[in-house]
């Protein structure tokens, strides 16, 4: 889980407590499964293009790509489903 946490720090810049980043993975996840399921497809691509060597940190990568591209294209959705506040 701290590959989640460190991405989530990395794009929105705020430390975020344990319990709120597996939240916000997971409203994340269900988002791009039950509404933008092209944007889902992207990431899942994008998740068979990692090389060996970053296969070791891919939560860490893979969740960092969800969330820009929830904070590209919906950046409404984004606000409300990774609150900042813990």
């Amino acid at each position: 889980m701290d590959n989640l946490r460190r991405a989530l720090v990395e794009v929105t810049g705020t430390e975020i407590q344990q319990k709120s980043v597996r939240k916000c993975f997971f409203k994340v996840y269900s988002y791009l499964l039950y509404q933008d399921t092209a944007s889902l497809l992207e990431t899942l691509d994008y998740r068979k293009s990692l090389g060996q060597e970053e296969r070791k940190r891919e939560n860490y990568f893979v969740f960092r790509y969800m969330l820009r591209l929830i904070k590209r294209k919906h950046p409404k959705q984004y606000d409300r489903l990774c609150p900042l506040a813990n």
